[in-house]
């Protein structure tokens, strides 16, 4: 998730990377055990993994973040508007660039959760009412075979139902095999519902998988009509878009969080905009102080990517267009481009990454002979 040591990468990718991962780590209480990961973990890995994927499909229309599907207490959320995305110039480029990431994303989807991704993906949106373990949902939007992902289900570890309001919940347990081992990894369980023809949601367990169907049918008060700060003006429109509140709450737990706990709120969005790719990123503090420690950081951020676009134009020029800021408790940064120049400078930074590949596979082949 997180990129390997001594690689970096676009801003935008770097960024996007960090809060969900942030929101990711978020969900749980404690660090995880060696080689195991929390239900909504997987859950926002599937669907991080589901974003990359996204850049490979066909599609043609959007899907932006529907207020209406997220609860009106929800304390964090992240949506990936799949179909927007995909039927941008920009990832159309990426398409072109590397047509086999397809086939290399699909593959590890299957194997590490043991389900074969949908051909045409509309939207995922993540959510939870808190920071704790186990409480976490998402809802996959996608034109799917309910019966190839029914059969699916049926032959997951430990597999059982749970027949509810004309609903079959599939509670499945996530096996314990090694990541490179064939299979689905992990040891905790997630509860999953094909509500219809192209909706499919994944819950952290059933009473909260129950909660999130009976949202979804104008049974809860919703983001819809709030003026909650979880939505800002990008929320529908934005290719991928992420914010959490109350976030001092992550005091109260034993996961080591103290900058974000700092922090009163984020939100975080990427998208195109007036024709041009942008991006940008809102945090507000609990003090005008710890803002602009913040904004030192993001400054630093900017420092060392600017270094690193030395003898690529296009990843220079990106650089160049960083604006960060900092007016009394809320920090931030914000650029844009033309579609031609961010998808030059991606093409150097993959090319730039490329390089590593070799090294990064020897270390990896040797750490893997010095384990056995």
């Amino acid at each position: 998730m997180m990129g390997s040591r001594g690689v970096t990468r676009p801003m935008w990718a770097q960024r996007s990377c960090f809060l969900a991962y942030e929101l990711l780590l978020h969900c749980t209480n404690h660090p995880p055990p060696p080689k195991t990961k929390s239900v909504m973990q997987k859950l926002m890995l599937f669907s991080i993994a589901l974003l990359c994927l996204s850049a490979f499909g066909t599609t043609a229309s959007a899907e932006p973040l529907n207020p209406e599907h997220v609860p009106a207490d929800a304390k964090w959320v992240v949506h990936l508007d799949f179909e927007s995305l995909s039927d941008s110039d920009f990832f159309a480029a990426i398409r072109q660039q590397k047509p086999q990431a397809t086939k290399g994303i699909r593959d590890w989807i299957k194997k590490r959760y043991g389900i074969n991704p949908p051909e045409d993906l509309y939207s995922a949106t993540a959510f939870s009412r808190d920071y704790r373990i186990y409480t976490g949902t998402v809802i996959l939007r996608a034109d799917y075979d309910p019966a190839k992902a029914e059969s699916s289900l049926t032959k997951a570890m430990n597999h059982r139902t749970t027949a509810w309001q004309g609903h079959t919940l599939h509670t499945v347990t996530l096996s314990k095999q090694k990541p490179q081992d064939d299979g689905p990894s992990g040891d905790e369980e997630m509860t999953v519902v094909l509500l219809d023809e192209d909706t499919i949601v994944f819950g952290s367990s059933v009473p909260n998988l129950k909660k999130t169907v009976k949202l979804l049918s104008g049974d809860g008060e919703t983001l819809a009509g709030t003026d909650s700060t979880l939505l800002d003006d990008t929320a529908s429109s934005a290719w991928m878009y992420g914010a959490a509140i109350d976030l001092q709450q992550l005091k109260e737990h034993p996961v080591a969080m103290p900058i974000l706990s700092q922090h009163e709120r984020i939100v975080w969005s990427f998208g195109e905009r007036d024709g041009k790719i942008y991006e940008q990123a809102d945090l507000v503090a609990r003090s005008p102080e710890v803002a602009k420690l913040t904004k030192k950081v993001l400054d630093g951020i900017v420092a060392y990517e600017t270094l690193w676009s030395e003898g690529s134009k296009p990843m220079a020029a990106v650089m160049k267009g960083v604006r960060v800021t900092q007016d009394g408790k809320k920090s931030g940064f914000h650029w844009q481009g033309d579609s031609e120049t961010v998808i030059a400078a991606l093409g150097d930074a993959l090319d730039r990454l490329a390089t590593w590949k070799p090294m990064l596979m020897s270390h990896q082949s040797k750490h893997a002979t010095k384990k056995r």
